[in-house]
């Protein structure tokens, strides 16, 4: 009895590598660009224009936005005081991910320019970012579930419309 190829369930060895090399490409790609681009950007003075130098101007311009939607929910004062603490501290966390980035890039590119390409070292680096990363955006989805908590029922619907029209879906 034959069995149909297309019905086989399981993978061939070329198919189980294909996504961890994609992965492993994006963050080689990602390591060696980001960097370029971003020099880019706060040479054309992208920065600036994000409200200051960093990833602070970036937060205190989500944290404004975050002000006005809290208004148009009708936020009591104490629930914009308890919201913005909680989700300071989530963007605290943030922060320190993308502050441990560049010194991340700069052990890619070292890790990338040597005589030998120790690949190890490459997959070491790889599995500590990701952690890293995760570890952060845990700690933001988070903070994010504790300042919705903040609202009532009708605030969080009322907050749900107001980003359906701001951001309808693709």
């Amino acid at each position: 009895m034959m069995t149909d190829p297309i019905k086989q369930t399981t993978k061939s060895p070329l198919r189980r590598w294909i996504a961890p090399i994609a992965l492993a490409g994006a963050f080689i790609g990602g390591g060696v660009t980001l960097p370029i681009l971003a020099a880019q950007a706060q040479d054309a003075g992208m920065h600036a224009m994000m409200g200051g130098p960093g990833h602070g101007g970036m937060h205190a311009m989500m944290m404004g936005h975050i002000e006005q939607m809290l208004d148009k929910v009708g936020a009591t004062p104490e629930q914009k005081t308890k919201i913005e603490s909680i989700l300071h501290a989530g963007f605290s966390s943030m922060s320190g991910a993308h502050d441990d980035m560049q010194q991340t890039h700069a052990r890619l590119h070292a890790l990338l320019t040597a005589p030998t390409i120790d690949r190890n070292a490459l997959e070491q680096l790889r599995a500590a970012e990701v952690a890293h990363i995760d570890q952060a955006s845990r700690k933001m989805v988070n903070a994010m579930a504790d300042a919705a908590e903040v609202l009532s029922p009708q605030q969080r619907a009322k907050l749900a419309t107001l980003m359906q029209a701001d951001h309808p879906p693709s």
